[in-house]
């Protein structure tokens, strides 16, 4: 049976999350798997010829909030490791959408600055199996598509950042046993005890009930995931290239895409080319949702020339020969 610090490495070198010389930010909260994974890199430190910086966002939303900062710069002085840290009131900025989301949008702005304040452009997140498993859980729940079905993946792009998951392939289980065998402290956010979030019902409640179905169903619904994750790879790529054969015009205020060939596509390109379009056109497809999908396919096929379909920020038009993506006017 491999070893903690095996299955690290070994997902290290198999996803090529690293090259020697790498420099490096750790996103540390202060709970054990952060912790765990500050330590495994502290160990390869010197194998690696690695320099890192650590970066602890201080949501202000719990009492414990400052002592689990002052925590982390403590332990990072211990392993002689810069630590950047920065405290904001995540409350103030929540608008009744989602406190979660309000508090990752402002973690990953404070990750988006540390970067630009060192010129280091590869973040670390200690994200693992178990956590994978409950997103996906989360999106199967919520109806998402093969996309959201692959979980988060080892290395993924934000902005400007790289973004490596090195704890991927670890449990949850693994995690604090060996934490426990080291003797290595860490601190415990009472807030995912709580059930008020979608995620802890999904750790707390959901996952304990399916393991007495399947005691392995952290380790079947990875493998999933991984095989989901294939799958849409495969698929995507052809979308890409569907979407840069139909794509005919982009003049920055508007794309157009060819309306005969949006009509030939099998079903599962034509969800994904309009979705590539619609990112390649806005930056992203955030609020855009299944039946949005659904409405812009009766659109294609069923509506008349000159029918528009008006989604967040932008509005589909289908002309004669061509559908059109524009922004939205504004008044």
């Amino acid at each position: 049976m491999k070893i903690l610090e095996d299955i690290f490495e070994d997902t290290i070198v198999r996803q090529n999350l690293l090259s020697k010389k790498d420099k490096l930010i750790l996103g540390v909260s202060g709970g054990p798997d952060s912790v765990c994974m500050l330590h495994q890199f502290s160990r390869i430190q010197k194998e690696y010829k690695l320099y890192f910086v650590c970066a602890h966002f201080n949501h202000g939303l719990r009492k414990d909030a400052d002592k689990e900062e002052n925590f982390i710069k403590s332990m990072c002085d211990k392993l002689k490791i810069k630590c950047i840290s920065e405290r904001k009131e995540v409350g103030k900025f929540f608008k009744g959408d989602s406190l979660e989301q309000t508090a990752r949008n402002l973690r990953f702005d404070f990750f988006l600055k540390v970067s630009r304040q060192t010129k280091i452009k590869r973040l670390a997140l200690a994200h693992h199996k178990d956590d994978l498993v409950e997103t996906v859980l989360m999106r199967l729940i919520r109806g998402s598509g093969l996309k959201g079905l692959r979980g988060f993946l080892p290395k993924s792009k934000f902005r400007s950042l790289t973004v490596i998951r090195p704890m991927f392939e670890l449990t949850k289980e693994e995690i604090l046993s060996w934490l426990k065998n080291k003797n290595l402290s860490y601190c415990l956010d009472a807030s995912n005890f709580e059930d008020k979030f979608f995620r802890n019902r999904i750790r707390l409640e959901l996952i304990p009930f399916l393991k007495k179905l399947n005691p392995n169903i952290i380790d079947t619904l990875f493998a999933g995931a991984k095989n989901i994750s294939l799958d849409y790879d495969f698929i995507h790529n052809l979308s890409q290239d569907a979407f840069f054969a139909l794509k005919r015009k982009d003049g920055g205020s508007s794309l157009s895409l060819e309306l005969a060939g949006l009509k030939k596509l099998p079903q599962a390109l034509f969800n994904n080319v309009i979705r590539i379009a619609i990112e390649d056109f806005k930056g992203s497809t955030r609020r855009l949702e299944a039946r949005h999908i659904e409405e812009l396919k009766d659109l294609v096929f069923h509506r008349p020339s000159g029918s528009i379909v008006d989604l967040p920020q932008i509005l589909v038009k289908k002309e004669e020969n061509s559908l059109i993506i524009k922004y939205l006017a504004k008044n």
